[in-house]
């Protein structure tokens, strides 16, 4: 009879872990969205494109806590010869901060059957532009499919783990000589425990370190940390999290009809560093300015780029109940004692 019991113990332990793999949600708090998944919890300001995210296995209790911290903070133009920033003097024009009262935006949400999605859109602003962010959790691995003109692209986007998401420029007027667009990023681990390594298509002027934008495979869109991308690492050099992007943006007109694709060139600047006082936070050690690039591609038109965010695989939890994980060795450790006694 004990047995029995014990069995029942067991079989309801193991059906709560087997029960509703995916738990997957949105979560709509004052001033912000969670969407959390078993791997990933994100959070994303309800006033500002500012993204907030960590491993679902990291609780608050947990003092080294790591939160990791991606805001698109300004959309301004570029003026210098190429897409590479060397000085700030490089920016100007037409130039909005996105986390000021010159934007509002507005936060919608949907929950599909294979997909979270929260879509954050602005105010117009002065030049007639609206930026729209939209923010993908899919809930399995899949291959996202672009059909452009004769050709198509595709990239996988992975499951639970990651965030793939799609800035959306629209209707922007280019101001006389200005030779792109640019978004100026600021990504840091929030209590700055862990270090930024950068990928190796990054350009870094103030080190000397200059890549060739040129892309030979527009259809390559795949966002990899290590070569389009910023890899947040532990003490030890160990991954934890991603900032990534794809190489390559598209243009439409606003009737949604393919035109062209443009090269995305990223460039990493500190902007506030002393090399000689070593004060200001240092770039590409545990805070990143940075600049992702686009050459003017006309104006009136429709600029889309797919960056991505997530979490290395080491960090992955899986929604297991603690119950069944404790009963199974208390399920074989009573019965061993059930069969001694018997004999």
């Amino acid at each position: 009879m004990l047995s029995s019991a014990i069995l029942v113990i067991f079989l309801t332990s193991t059906f709560s872990v087997m029960a509703n793999p995916t738990n997957a949600r949105i979560e709509n708090t004052k001033g912000a969205v969670f969407l959390v998944t078993p791997r990933l919890k994100v959070r994303i300001s309800a006033g500002r494109p500012d993204i907030m995210f960590w491993a679902s296995n990291e609780t608050a209790r947990h003092r080294t806590m790591p939160v990791y911290h991606v805001g698109f903070h300004y959309i301004a133009e570029l003026f210098g010869d190429d897409m590479v920033v060397d000085s700030r003097n490089e920016i100007g024009g037409k130039i909005y901060n996105l986390y000021s009262d010159q934007v509002e935006w507005k936060l919608q949400t949907a929950n599909y059957t294979n997909e979270l999605r929260a879509t954050l859109t602005s105010s117009q602003l002065s030049n007639g532009a609206t930026i729209s962010f939209v923010y993908h959790i899919y809930l399995e691995e899949i291959t996202v499919t672009k059909e452009l003109n004769n050709s198509k692209v595709a990239y996988v986007a992975h499951g639970l783990k990651e965030i793939k998401f799609d800035i959306i420029v629209n209707n922007w007027s280019f101001s006389d000589n200005a030779t792109g667009l640019i978004f100026l990023v600021n990504v840091h681990e929030l209590a700055f425990r862990h270090r930024l390594r950068v990928g190796n298509r990054i350009n870094s002027p103030e080190e000397h370190y200059r890549v060739n934008g040129t892309n030979t495979n527009p259809n390559n869109r795949t966002a990899d940390p290590h070569r389009d991308g910023i890899i947040f690492v532990d003490t030890r050099d160990n991954p934890k999290a991603y900032f990534s992007w794809s190489p390559i943006a598209d243009i439409y007109d606003l009737n949604g009809n393919y035109i062209k694709n443009v090269n995305c060139t990223p460039t990493i600047v500190s902007y506030g560093y002393n090399m000689k006082t070593f004060r200001g936070r240092r770039f590409g050690v545990e805070y990143a300015n940075l600049i992702l690039a686009y050459p003017n591609y006309g104006d009136g038109l429709r600029l889309e780029h797919d960056p991505t965010i997530g979490v290395e695989p080491e960090n992955l939890s899986i929604d297991y109940s603690w119950t069944a994980l404790i009963a199974l060795p208390l399920v074989t450790f009573v019965a061993v004692i059930i069969k001694r006694k018997r004999h």
